[in-house]
């Protein structure tokens, strides 16, 4: 028997849960050069036991010899080109046209792209393909397993596994794809194992193998089943047998393998009846790495919303950014009630100032309106009332304005004799000649702000009065002086502070939510087991799949950086060479980080949830929103371990104070996103080692 078979699997036992048997004690033998019809119901195990032949799943116990050696091992080429595989669901790309797939496919298996396009022409009429332009999202599903079969087919394996291929096909393209399935095990000594719901077509096959509840009921050719039960019809004998492993339930194979042993000894090149010779294809890293490529750039750019979320989108957000974070706060209203002169004629009136320099003395008249006056109606707009009271019941009707300004009777008086006799005015002089402000917002930043406005106001304003008296203005200024500072700008605004913590969580948070769902959509489309099934690499598909997001990072960074420094001038005392590589760096974070999500979640739902549950910790943590120097220790200390808080402060060293990259406050940042990629991408890849 030496030779003679293709694949043999011994007591082959499959779990999923370590409680239910999905395989339980089976041995199957498949000679070389025949057809094999894995017969059986949905969930009886086919696709299970297949997925372990090709290499993809691993049994839990057992044996299984394919080609001569151990799917898996070194040297069996299994997974790889020498076997051709069609999974039960179509398992292609949606983006990819026929020829597309076919060249994917043709590639990662070691074929020159003429003998591609010689194999298309060949299974176009065979198959019915549908012309060579259309994209398989826009296929019907019977179209769509018709270029899945070609795709099986192209590269001409020693052995072709086929789950349900025939399953919505017309009759007549049924039994052309049986009589091509005779064809090619008789001439070309391809051996094909293949399940199928149309349990009569099986007739056709030199074996069948029939399977129920994890057990192999029989395996033997098709008419000695149909004379051994008497019957004209494989239903009948196959329900035959079903009712006798319902009554028999010791868990062993009713009918005894009568076919020969494991031999490892196969001969790679001598196949079939050893009449005929192929050529053996043997793909490199290079090229699966090239194909690989070549299917991430079709899916990314045949696919709009991609392009939008990818380019677009990063663009739209420095743009928002610079247009709605910083600018000073607009069209503030606020009451003012002036009990000293009323609405100061529509506030045309600026009141008067006297000075008399005989005795070196100043009469105030009306100063309350030029106070008044200098508030700049673009940014606080002036409502007058005519009193206290009327204005309160505004207030509590009208949320939109900030608060109250309040100018007693004698203002101007209390004014003049605060400024004549400092050291012996009254508290109620004081007390008069003081502008009361009541501020009425929820917004802490409007009124902050506000604040901060009228009390620059009003020192200007002053500053102008007393240097009118003869007086020199720095009597004006309140006893502290702050000078210009060390680093960066004297009045430095909230958008020059947050933007480099701004860029850097943008950047990750995009490209983690772009990656978190590259690899969850190569397995839920099926074309992940496949093309592992044609001998790529899961370090491959993860290489490949950094490259194509770094990609996508290089252009977010770009245009981001681009767009900031050109157009909205964003400043920066440092190395523009530093904000881009941290950029870059932060971005390939994010990545990785993505990737690992995609690695270790089951659905894109929950692939959501993480990166949208990663983004706000990171967002309240980082410094963006609030200085970590307000947080509780412990938080402040968990803070800095996070991929964006030391790199933002670092970033913040380069744009506002010009450091050096060689200084702590800097290297410290890449350091850290140095340890946190290197560290993602080791669990990325363990995690694909443990799932493959």
């Amino acid at each position: 028997m030496a030779g003679q078979n293709a694949v043999i699997v011994r007591n082959a036992k499959k779990t999923y849960g370590g409680q239910v048997y999905i395989l339980n004690g089976v041995n199957v033998t498949v000679p070389k050069g025949c057809i094999y019809s894995l017969l059986g119901a949905s969930g009886c195990g086919k696709t299970t036991l297949l997925s372990c032949v090709v290499g993809v799943r691993k049994l839990d116990y057992g044996d299984i010899w394919v080609l001569g050696g151990q799917p898996g091992t070194k040297d069996s080429g299994i997974p790889g080109p020498r076997i051709g595989y069609m999974p039960q669901d179509v398992s292609l790309v949606g983006e990819f046209s026929v020829i597309n797939a076919l060249f994917f496919f043709g590639t990662i298996s070691g074929m020159e792209k003429f003998e591609i396009e010689e194999r298309y022409i060949e299974l176009k009429d065979l198959l019915q393909l549908p012309p060579r332009d259309r994209l398989v999202k826009n296929m019907s599903g019977g179209q769509q397993r018709r270029v899945s079969f070609a795709a099986a087919l192209l590269q001409r394996p020693e052995l072709l596994i086929l789950d349900e291929p025939t399953v919505g096909l017309d009759p007549v393209l049924r039994d052309n794809i049986w009589n091509h399935l005779v064809q090619i095990t008789k001439q070309e000594g391809v051996t094909v194992i293949i399940t199928t719901h149309y349990i009569e077509e099986a007739k056709q096959s030199d074996k069948i193998g029939l399977l129920r509840n994890g057990q192999l009921l029989a395996e033997s050719s098709p008419n000695e089943l149909l004379e051994r039960f008497q019957t004209d019809s494989l239903e009948e004998a196959f329900l035959t047998l079903s009712q006798q492993q319902a009554e028999n339930s010791r868990g062993n194979n009713m009918i005894p393998d009568r076919s020969g042993g494991i031999n490892p000894n196969y001969n790679l090149y001598d196949i079939g009846n050893g009449n005929t010779k192929q050529r053996m294809f043997q793909s490199n890293w290079k090229t699966r790495i090239m194909a690989l490529l070549y299917k991430n750039a079709l899916q990314f750019l045949r696919h709009p919303g991609g392009f939008l979320f990818s380019i677009v989108l990063p663009v739209l957000q420095i743009m928002l950014f610079f247009h709605s974070v910083g600018p000073d706060p607009k069209n503030l209203k606020i009451y003012v009630v002036n009990e000293e002169t009323g609405a100061c004629n529509n506030q045309k009136y600026l009141g008067n100032i006297t000075y008399y320099n005989e005795d070196q003395t100043c009469k105030f008249t009306d100063l309350s309106c030029r106070f008044i006056a200098s508030v700049d109606d673009d940014i606080l707009k002036v409502k007058l009332c005519d009193n206290y009271e009327k204005a309160m019941e505004k207030l509590k009707h009208n949320r939109d304005v900030v608060g109250i300004m309040y100018f007693q009777r004698n203002f101007s008086l209390a004014m003049e004799q605060k400024l004549e006799n400092m050291f012996t005015v009254s508290d109620d002089v004081i007390s008069a000649s003081i502008i009361d402000v009541e501020l009425h917002t929820s917004n802490r930043e409007i009124m902050l702000f506000v604040k901060q406005y009228l009390h620059k106001m009003f020192i200007e304003e002053f500053e102008k009065i007393v240097e009118e008296c003869g007086i020199n203005k720095k009597y004006a200024d309140v006893p502290i002086k702050f000078e210009d500072p060390i680093f960066g700008k004297m009045e430095i605004d909230y958008g020059e502070y947050v933007i480099p913590v701004f860029l850097l969580t943008m950047l990750f948070i995009l490209a983690t939510s772009i990656s978190s769902s590259a690899i969850i959509t190569d397995r839920h489309s099926g074309i992940w087991d496949r093309i592992l099934v044609q001998g790529v690499t899961t370090a491959e598909i993860l290489i490949t799949h950094l490259i194509t997001q770094a990609i996508i990072i290089v252009f977010q960074v770009a245009c981001a950086l681009y767009i900031s420094f050109e157009h909205y001038d964003m400043y920066c005392e440092g190395s523009k060479i530093g904000v881009i590589v941290m950029s870059m760096l932060e971005g390939i974070c994010g990545m990785i980080y993505g990737l690992l999500i995609s690695v270790s979640c089951t659905s894109h739902s929950l692939a959501n949830y993480a990166s949208t549950g990663t983004f706000y910790p990171l967002l309240l943590l980082c410094g963006l929103l609030w200085p970590i120097e307000g947080m509780p220790k412990f938080l402040q200390w968990f803070s800095l371990t996070m991929p964006i808080t030391v790199p933002g402060n670092s970033l913040r060293e380069i744009m506002q104070k010009g450091t050096d990259l060689d200084e702590p406050e800097v290297y410290s940042g890449f350091l850290v996103i140095a340890m946190w990629i290197f560290a993602l991408t080791s669990i990325c890849l363990l995690r694909l080692r443990y799932k493959s």
